[in-house]
């Protein structure tokens, strides 16, 4: 008896650090756990970029549209050889689908936008995250809210396509490689 009331602290201590360890793993697996949920976009998504949220049906926007203009209109001189100085940019809800419209004086690109249930305890807001690689560009039709929208043809080849223009007009398919972001 005497030596566990002598060897008490050390056993205290022992114990200290056991059940430190124990909450630092747990710790480190909710982080884990929170970090997979995250990354639980579907296969096509895992590139896609977060820009937004949806409060009470409306979408919100939250890239840094200066940033986001300027890269864009860079990108697309440099890939689409479209000369375009492109000034606004905002989501369309284009009837069950989203588009992130970049607006120009000329020309108005559009990228498909999906809904993603939020995985974070704080935010229940459903999060919008955009395809940076696939755009649809049009000047026939920029009057249009979304121009020509990009879909996915979900019935066939699951792939993304440029919808028409109402009016017929031309409609132009941009894809970038995996390695570099349009916006």
């Amino acid at each position: 008896m005497k030596k566990i009331v002598k060897n008490l602290p050390m056993i205290v201590l022992a114990l200290a650090f056991l059940l430190n360890a124990c909450s630092s793993d747990q710790d480190d697996s909710k982080l884990n756990e929170e970090n997979t949920a995250k990354s639980k976009l579907p296969a096509i998504e895992n590139n896609w970029k977060e820009i937004g949220y949806l409060k009470d049906g409306m979408p919100i926007l939250t890239i840094d549209k200066t940033q986001a203009l300027k890269t864009f209109s860079e990108n697309m001189k440099k890939f689409a050889n479209i000369d375009e100085n492109y000034t606004d940019v905002y989501i369309v809800n284009d009837g069950e689908d989203y588009n992130l419209v970049f607006k120009g004086k000329e020309y108005r690109s559009s990228f498909y936008v999906k809904t993603v249930a939020s995985t974070s305890a704080t935010t229940v807001s459903p999060i919008l995250v955009a395809g940076p690689r696939i755009t649809c560009t049009t000047s026939d039709c920029s009057s249009e809210p979304t121009g020509c929208a990009v879909k996915y043809d979900n019935d066939n080849t699951g792939l993304p396509y440029c919808s028409p223009c109402s009016n017929e007009g031309k409609c132009t398919k941009t894809a970038i490689s995996s390695d570099l972001a349009l916006f």
